[in-house]
């Protein structure tokens, strides 16, 4: 009995589970076919949307692409263009490859490249920097430059040294200031495109780094840049570069950092970034930003004859001798005597090491800080105030940027064995005698020299040797020419040793001091002139 009762209670909860289910599938089964009339209706809706306008695309592309605008917006207006002039000069040539015209500036006629007297194509490495409008030999015609920089604050534009400086041919080691610097501010910076006159108050030919000085109504309210930490920047970071490329004004290009410290180019100061940024004659002494806009290099150099491969100075090499440059113009590096060289595989066993790292001392300067502090041949030094030294590159750069009269802690391995030995730097003899121009004075300290613009003194054997001059000679040296006066448009120049004016000889400041007093307004003063082993006659027309 209970048995059957259960199997009528299944049967009929069966047959109530059945009537429910029914209904449903029904309904999935409308469904189904609902959709595919919903699917058609979207269809059809879409084909009747209207299509997308130019305005629409672009906004789409706004919130799916990413843009630097925002970022250049911020950085352009700290960036500059430098334009300098260069008048006739009785002597020497200047080495430069000069490219095509720049359309806001005059142009000279020019000539085939490949005629031009640089002996650049024997170094790869070019300097952006160019003259546009080339001179024929002889030439006395006015030539104008192009280049780059950015605002540091206070006035202060930092550029290339080749930039506003040339290389003079007839004095060797020398170099030649431009006679005009005008610094003119992008359209974008506050005030607009406005054009100040600038002056050198700081350069290092070593680094190629130059420091102007900018005056003028508001300059106080320029924006200026950011100087990052180069140290910090990678291989594959984000970079950009702006500057004045070929006349094109506020170019702005992209790329990565390629590689870091780049050394087979350059003087024993260089440690260059590379990177595919796209870099041109023109933007040499223009800023090479990160994406953070912080200035990690100055743009200095490019591969003759290669595409996308630039150079940049780093920018924490240029903080190192910023210091100096503002402060005296020039820049004095820590000596220590010693002739640093690689260390091959081969060498490390037999020195010691385990490893290739550190800089092998070949040879030791008698009577030098190395020598007084113990340093022998065959020592390895591994570091220096207790950072490793990788090579003899990075210690000959290391101890550079150290103050002369400073007090070092070298490691060394000796024999196997590592020891500590301190060590005095003192002054690069190189430096001592300066072999580049004499500093230019800035702001009230600047002489204005005499009536000709001349400012002179009494023939030192260390001035003899700066103008490459015979120590015995006797006359007054040029240390100063004023911008614009009679002199500086005759052309003398620092160093320029006055023998006579106006057929009266000078042997001293004091007697050239005595004859330029005879000189009037109006005069045209003769003045007999020697420059290095060449000596000339210079007419100094005085206007009324």
């Amino acid at each position: 009995m209970h048995r059957r009762f259960t199997l009528i209670t299944a049967l009929f909860t069966g047959a109530i589970a059945a009537a429910v289910a029914l209904p449903l599938v029904s309904a999935c089964r409308r469904l189904a076919s609902d959709s595919s009339f919903f699917a058609a209706d979207a269809q059809a809706a879409a084909i009747a949307a209207p299509p997308p306008t130019a305005e629409s695309v672009k906004q789409q592309q706004v919130t799916q692409m990413p843009s630097l605008a925002p970022l250049v917006k911020q950085l352009r207006p700290v960036v500059v263009n430098i334009n300098s002039k260069i008048k006739p000069r009785g002597g020497g040539r200047v080495a430069q490859r000069l490219p095509q015209g720049h359309p806001r500036l005059r142009q000279q006629p020019q000539q085939d490249e490949d005629n031009s007297d640089d002996d650049s194509s024997q170094d790869p490495m070019e300097r952006f920097f160019r003259y546009f409008g080339q001179p024929s030999p002889g030439d006395q015609q006015e030539r104008h430059g192009l280049g780059s920089g950015f605002l540091i604050g206070d006035g202060l534009v930092l550029t290339n040294n080749h930039v506003v400086e040339v290389q003079d041919e007839s004095r060797p080691g020398r170099f030649r200031p431009m006679d005009e610097i005008k610094v003119i501010t992008d359209e974008t910076a506050p005030g607009g495109a406005r054009e100040f006159s600038a002056k050198v108050i700081g350069n290092d030919p070593k680094t190629d780094i130059a420091v102007l000085k900018i005056e003028g109504k508001d300059v106080d309210k320029l924006k200026y840049a950011t100087l990052g930490d180069s140290d910090l920047a990678e291989v594959g970071d984000y970079v950009l570069a702006i500057g004045e490329p070929f006349g094109l004004q506020a170019t702005v290009t992209s790329g990565i950092i390629s590689a870091k410290e780049r050394t087979q180019f350059g003087g024993p100061y260089s440690d260059y970034l590379q990177t595919d940024a796209s870099i041109n004659p023109g933007n040499s002494g223009g800023p090479l930003f990160n994406m953070k806009g912080e200035v990690v290099g100055v743009n200095a150099a490019i591969i003759s004859g290669a595409n996308t491969i630039g150079f940049a100075i780093p920018i924490n090499v240029v903080k190192e001798i910023l210091p100096q440059l503002k402060q005296t113009g020039r820049v004095a590096r820590g000596f220590l005597g010693v002739s640093p060289q690689a260390i091959t595989s081969d060498m490390a066993d037999s020195l010691g090491l385990k490893s290739t790292k550190g800089a092998l001392i070949a040879d030791v300067v008698k009577d030098s800080p190395a020598e007084k502090g113990g340093l022998k041949p065959g020592d390895v030094v591994v570091a220096l105030n207790g950072k490793p030294v990788s090579d003899n590159s990075q210690l000959t750069r290391d101890v550079g940027v150290i103050p002369p009269g400073s007090t070092v802690k070298l490691d060394i391995v000796r024999e196997g064995k590592q020891r500590t030995v301190e060590v005095k730097l003192a002054e690069r003899p190189d430096e001592k005698e300066q072999g580049g121009r004499t500093p230019t004075k800035s702001g009230q300290d600047k002489e204005q020299g005499d009536l000709l613009g001349l400012s002179v003194q009494d023939v030192t054997p260390q001035l003899a040797r700066q103008s490459q001059v015979d120590p015995a000679t006797k006359g007054a040296v040029v240390v100063d020419v004023a911008p614009d006066s009679p002199a500086a448009d005759a052309g003398l120049e620092p160093g320029d040793v006055v023998l006579e004016v106006n057929r009266r000889a000078v042997a001293s400041a004091a007697e050239y001091k005595n004859a330029v007093k005879g000189v009037k307004k109006g005069d045209t003063a003769l003045v007999r002139v020697r420059r290095g082993q060449a000596t000339q006659y210079v007419p100094v027309r005085v206007k009324a």
